[in-house]
């Protein structure tokens, strides 16, 4: 039988094997139903000491503060730090300063839907990157769940968002779309770009598709001594704004890649021109040249001439393109190009409409329909 009740909240009862049960409510779930709270002990007095400190715990915690997003966005990024790469958990930091210049001070649990569909509004009107706008929505997610577990919140408001159309965001990202160079525009290179280790480091990127990354780690013993193939077997990873060697982005991108005939003087030229640890040596004994040093390195070299002021990695972009562009299968383009799935493959294609029509005149229908 129930006993008495714990001021006026759930009960206490003495249970057959004579251990003292109790239980009170404590709110509600999210469904609307009543959430019980249930103490066992061995005395009475334990039993009502063990629902006193309960509550006196539970009192402390309404009393306290309001947790804010910057407060809890940094106790998140501590503990997120085992489970990622210390280049991605370098790179989170960037993201997260964005997050909390925008919600640092205001209380986690006062934070709505249409607040964060406003911030990223903002990233777009500003001419944020759909890749960044796309990172600080998953971020928010992340925090937000973090904080929906640990009860302080109801639900994880970063959930209601709808994330942006792509082809609405590149038409409003003023110029961040990727895209690949055009014919015209990839001999253009070919034939303006200097004869020198910055131009035939871009004109290889074009014929091998390599990632930035894959190309500053390269060293001489990376390139077949006649230039034939490249062994992609590490990449550049920027931790702390420092370059670190690292494994490739993903286990299909450790491959070797043909270069074609025509082209293989190309990488002979950065196998004997190249420095003596790294192809592309920093000014730092032993340290490979940082990522954001080639693209300005790139910037500058394509800035005067008659192509679209593209980045690097849109040469990544051209060499997919192209293959497909020439009949090779999108498995094959997939192995080439160190990809772990197709529709990753398919991302990087920039079809013109000629080359669309060409595909569909293929069909080859030469008789009356029936």
């Amino acid at each position: 039988m129930p006993g008495k009740r714990a001021n006026g909240e759930g009960y206490v009862t003495r249970t057959k094997n004579g251990k003292w049960r109790g239980q009170l409510m404590d709110g509600y779930t999210d469904e609307g139903k009543r959430k019980i709270i249930s103490f066992t002990a061995d005395t009475k007095a334990e039993l009502l000491q063990k629902i006193r400190e309960y509550k006196e715990e539970r009192q402390s915690v309404k009393n306290a503060p309001p947790v804010t997003f910057g407060q809890w966005a940094d106790q998140w990024y501590a503990d997120y730090k085992p489970q990622v790469a210390r280049s991605t958990y370098s790179g989170y930091r960037f993201t997260l300063k964005l997050l909390k210049e925008a919600f640092g001070d205001r209380p986690i649990a006062e934070i709505l839907p249409m607040d964060i569909s406003a911030f990223l509004n903002l990233l777009l009107d500003e001419g944020w990157s759909q890749s960044k706008i796309s990172k600080c929505r998953a971020m928010l997610i992340q925090i937000f769940d973090a904080a929906e577990q640990n009860q302080l919140i109801p639900r994880n408001p970063a959930r209601s968002v709808k994330p942006f159309r792509r082809d609405w965001m590149e038409e409003l990202a003023h110029g961040n779309k990727k895209d690949a160079f055009t014919e015209e525009e990839v001999e253009i290179l070919f034939r303006e770009l200097p004869d020198d280790f910055l131009g035939n480091s871009i004109r290889l990127l074009l014929v091998t598709g390599m990632r930035v990354q894959e190309l500053l780690a390269l060293t001489a013993k990376d390139i077949a001594s006649d230039g034939s193939t490249i062994d992609i077997n590490k990449a550049v990873k920027m931790v702390d704004g420092k370059p670190e060697i690292g494994p490739p982005k993903s286990r299909n991108s450790v491959r070797v890649i043909p270069v074609p005939k025509e082209y293989r003087h190309l990488a002979v030229y950065l196998r004997e021109h190249g420095g003596r640890i790294f192809l592309w040596q920093s000014s730092k004994i032993g340290e490979p040249c940082t990522i954001e040093h080639f693209r300005n390195l790139f910037r500058s070299a394509i800035a005067n001439l008659p192509v679209r002021k593209l980045t690097p990695h849109c040469c990544r972009h051209t060499y997919i393109t192209m293959l497909q562009k020439r009949g090779v299968p999108m498995e094959t383009i997939a192995r080439l190009a160190g990809h772990s799935n197709l529709a990753t493959t398919g991302t990087y294609l920039h079809q013109d409409l000629d080359t669309l029509a060409r595909a569909v005149e293929k069909l080859g229908y030469t008789g009356e329909s029936q």
